[in-house]
């Protein structure tokens, strides 16, 4: 039986959109959007690629409905136009991250802007559409730096990393995340101005704010090494040295809290215009470690230095909290939870 969902402004039952459903983050919101007893169109790049989605989510949910539709260019106009027919809310997870590509600011934004206005159309043309639920980056709210003080605020954006994009004296090797990052910041600004400037739209933009997400991956065979999975497999495997080189501490979230909060922002009532930031805890790649160690019996050679930790208070943390528990779930998943079920899914116990 699904779990109960107090105050939906979305009964179970309605269509949900969710694009990118193959990847680590999408696949766990297609995963809980179905826990949670509504039916789920998803878009993927590849079908062939995605086989795997539909004979492993009907395992997981039996009698539930997922229909997998493939758009190869989610940057074409009119691309969502069939897409959009009978959905209650749009959960919109890819972003641009071709990190070559030196527009990757540009791209990212009109990738997102796509999704938003196609939205915007459908409801023009007697759709229904009452949420759109737009993934950001925590990175995109502080870069991580760890040992310094503050507040994390609600609206708050990380405003350096346009100046140091900016400057000539940032070493070309950081310009790939940091152009990552400015498309964060510039997708998610470009949406909230969009919604800003066409009050008649007819939906609710929301967004989820994930920080580091840790966690099992649905589909191990095929998910390989997907985003932050990746690292903990990477680092218990002995790899990547250059990666956790240059990777500071922040905060933490379970895959499957950053889907629930996901699911809030689409079908809770009472959750309108808002940032949910999915920021559990604290972590350091050390302690990673100790947990992998513990749970594998084997310690990485990667070395790892200690960096310190993130020490900002989340001011937006406990309204996160208060949806997880509109949605059953009485807190977060713990950190050492999340590490180990994490590389459980790759190297199961016999």
């Amino acid at each position: 039986m699904a779990p109960q969902v107090e105050n939906a402004m979305l009964p179970p039952g309605c269509l949900i959109l969710v694009t990118a459903g193959n990847g680590y983050l999408g696949s766990h919101i297609v995963d809980q959007c179905l826990e949670y007893g509504y039916a789920v169109r998803t878009t993927v790049r590849s079908l062939e690629r995605s086989a795997w989605m539909k004979k492993d989510f009907p395992k997981r949910h039996p009698n539930s409905q997922l229909e997998v539709v493939e758009i190869a260019d989610l940057s074409m106009p009119g691309c969502y136009n069939s897409v959009l027919k009978g959905v209650s809310a749009m959960i919109h997870t890819p972003g641009f991250t071709n990190m070559s590509d030196p527009d990757m600011v540009g791209n990212t934004v009109k990738l997102t802007m796509n999704a938003l206005k196609a939205v915007n159309e459908a409801n023009k043309n007697g759709e229904k559409i009452q949420r759109f639920v737009l993934t950001g980056s925590s990175w995109a709210v502080q870069y991580p730096v760890p040992n310094v003080p503050g507040d994390i605020t609600e609206d708050q954006y990380d405003r350096s990393i346009a100046k140091a994009l900016s400057n000539p004296d940032t070493p070309k090797d950081f310009w790939p995340i940091l152009g990552y990052v400015q498309s964060k910041i510039a997708g998610e600004q470009a949406c909230w101005k969009y919604v800003k400037e066409n009050p008649e739209c007819g939906f609710v933009l929301n967004t989820v704010i994930p920080a580091t997400c840790m966690g099992p991956v649905i589909a191990p065979a095929e998910q390989q090494y997907p985003s932050t999975a990746g690292f903990i497999r990477s680092l218990h495997e002995c790899q990547g040295q250059q990666l956790f080189d240059v990777i500071e501490p922040q905060w933490y979230v379970d895959v499957r809290d950053q889907a629930r909060l996901h699911v809030a922002g689409a079908v809770l009532d009472g959750v309108e215009h808002r940032r949910i930031f999915a920021w559990a805890g604290p972590y350091t790649w050390i302690g990673v470690a100790d947990v992998l160690e513990e749970e594998m019996g084997k310690r990485t050679t990667i070395r790892l230095a200690d960096k310190g930790e993130d020490i900002t208070k989340v001011l937006a943390k406990q309204k996160a909290e208060g949806y997880l528990k509109r949605l059953g779930q009485s807190d977060w998943v713990p950190f050492d939870q999340s590490v180990r079920e994490c590389i459980r899914s790759y190297y199961p116990k016999a």
